[in-house]
């Protein structure tokens, strides 16, 4: 469909493009090209420990990525940039745009994550390096302690398959998309958890640019410090060994692949929670798609359904900005701390389910909104009222206090009913007060609150005491957010969820909520002092189990007879050192905020 043209604007509508593919797919048959590749995998085949692997994506990526402007092919083993600083060791994820590799850098000694872009979107003028140059003088310490990650370097490869643009991270933890299912009983260490996502949000746009895709999966959790100097064997015993796919033509393996497919498709690996290595740091990252606050992407910024404002939803994309965000946070903040993603999820994920769902939090569709969906409505929907007549043929529709989704009173009364009936009278109290099932038993959920009141810098270590995937229903901890604190949240909720854009709170005003407690009042007192928060036992508690817990260097001293206690103090020293740089880092950061 073009654009659609409302109240002497035009505007491109995703709504538009999305209520076309389900009227196309309810009325027309279609090819399952997109839905399942591996019937269409034309010339070659995937292939597990010698068998056909029928399994398919996501997993990992299509094999058609790699074409020309594609993604570059790499091995386990392969060695990238000048001199093969970095040799690739695992593979640590892939997207749209790049594929991620755990590599070791032979210069710093360290584990770092190389991103590899696709060739196509390789420019030096690419949203990456636009950040980079929005953020250029702040520091990497400094960067940090805002929650935000920007690459290190970078640098350039030919292959066969183009020019490819790499990114050098360091390593960093598993993202925040699924944290509620260990820690959502925990209130405090995910409100500590949400409120830094809060700052780092506050930092980007300080820095003049909006993020434009800030969600669970484009923000990690940090490391503990030391785990990217550990040897490569404590490092595939935290991620587990390689796994790889086989790339076979389908006439046999005497036909070779075509030069710019890899021999083998190497699984993702995970760090995971259990192992105890993640703080409760964040970092945000991936900024492929974020935008100067002052320049709104002529082509909306693509972030998925569950995230889009209304906004962009409808197409409005010369409204997109800071405020957009914002609403983007506050789907976050909802997913990190109960589950819950309020307008789209797994089951509900057209335009048209998060369309109801945004009436049923934020009331009926205002203007400038209702006159567009009204001609949707019309023309791809084919709506009828309860006698079988057209909607549209009257003026009922501009009634805005009748929701348009939701065409009678009746049936909006008696939702309310049922969720007041089921938990809260408000749609998303309902959805926020449903039961979360954790997958873990009572006294594992009790161990890991405990280790999360010890240490709060440090998300909680568990080793399950059973298989999660066996443990019977009963016996499986089920999570309710509590009245108190969900009337709170709800609070704070409904005043980022605003049709308009001008109309959603403020940052400043996020900071403060009550759901936050005196958080931020906290962290202003600690930067007017100019004094760091984590002096006194707890550093000292912290720097002593990052000496002792140094993967096989404590044990190799005490077994050859070294002397340990010296090596010991030489980490000390070099520890406090580093710990005193990051305190100095923070403070100069404060001053420059």
């Amino acid at each position: 469909m073009g654009s659609i043209t409302t109240q002497g604007t035009t505007s491109k509508s995703s709504l538009a493009a999305g209520l076309a593919d389900e009227a196309l797919t309810e009325s027309t048959h279609h090819s399952d090209y997109e839905d399942d590749p591996v019937e269409c995998f034309d010339n070659y085949k995937l292939l597990l420990d010698g068998t056909e692997w029928l399994d398919g994506y996501p997993d990992i990526e299509h094999h058609q990525n790699y074409e020309q402007n594609g993604f570059h092919p790499v091995l386990l083993g392969d060695v990238l940039g000048d001199g093969g600083r970095f040799r690739v060791v695992h593979k640590l994820g892939y997207g749209g745009f790049a594929t991620v590799w755990l590599c070791h850098d032979k210069v710093s000694k360290k584990w770092r994550a190389v991103k590899i872009m696709r060739a196509h979107p390789s420019t030096a003028d690419c949203p990456d390096t636009k950040a980079l140059k929005l953020f250029g003088g702040i520091s990497p310490d400094v960067l940090a302690a805002n929650g935000v990650q920007l690459p290190l370097e970078q640098f350039w490869i030919e292959g066969p398959n183009g020019r490819h643009l790499c990114f050098v991270l360091p390593l960093l933890g598993p993202n925040l998309l699924n944290v509620a299912r260990r820690y959502c009983h925990v209130p405090d260490l995910m409100k500590d958890v949400c409120f830094r996502l809060v700052m780092a949000m506050k930092f980007i746009h300080s820095r003049g640019l909006c993020h434009g895709d800030f969600r669970p999966e484009n923000i990690l959790f940090r490391l503990a410090d030391g785990v990217d100097e550990w040897e490569e064997e404590a490092i595939l015993e935290l991620l587990g060994e390689p796994e790889t796919i086989q790339i076979q033509h389908v006439e046999g393996p005497q036909v070779d692949l075509e030069p710019g497919i890899p021999r083998y498709l190497v699984k993702p690996a995970q760090i995971t929670f259990s192992g105890g290595v993640c703080s409760s740091q964040v970092a945000v990252i991936d900024f492929g798609v974020s935008y100067p606050v002052t320049q709104t992407p002529a082509d909306g910024s693509g972030v998925p359904l569950p995230y889009t404002a209304p906004e962009e939803l409808f197409g409005q994309y010369d409204r997109l900005g800071i405020h957009t965000d914002i609403w983007a946070l506050g789907v976050a903040l909802t997913k990190v701390r109960i589950g819950v993603e309020p307008f789209a999820d797994d089951l509900y994920n057209t335009p048209m389910d998060a369309l109801q769902a945004m009436e049923r939090i934020m009331g009926p569709l205002p203007e400038p909104y209702r006159s567009i969906w009204k001609d949707l409505d019309k023309v791809f929907i084919n709506s009828q009222d309860e006698e079988g007549s057209p909607l549209g043929d009257d003026d009922s529709w501009k009634d805005e206090s009748v929701m348009a989704t939701v065409h009678t009173l009746d049936e909006q009364s008696s939702c309310k009913e049922r969720f007041e009936e089921r938990g809260h009278a408000h749609f998303l109290g309902f959805c926020m007060r449903s039961p979360r099932v954790m997958r873990i038993t009572e006294q594992e959920a009790a161990k890991i609150t405990n280790l999360a009141a010890a240490d709060p810098g440090q998300m909680p270590g568990f080793s399950l005491t059973s298989d999660q995937r066996g443990l019977k229903y009963e016996e499986q901890v089920q999570y309710q957010m509590p009245m108190d604190e969900l009337d709170q949240m709800l609070n704070l909720l409904l005043k980022i969820f605003r049709w308009q854009p001008k109309d959603r709170a403020a940052l400043d005003q996020i900071a403060n909520h009550e759901w936050f407690g005196d958080r931020n009042k906290r962290q202003q007192a600690t930067a007017a002092s100019g004094s760091a928060p984590d002096l006194g036992w707890g550093l000292i508690k912290k720097v002593w189990e990052s000496w002792t817990s140094y993967p096989g260097r404590v044990a190799l001293g005490l077994s050859r007879g070294t002397c340990w206690l010296g090596w010991l103090a030489f980490r000390g020293l070099s520890k406090v050192g580093k710990t005193i740089s990051l305190m100095a880092a923070a403070v100069r950061r404060r001053l420059e905020v």
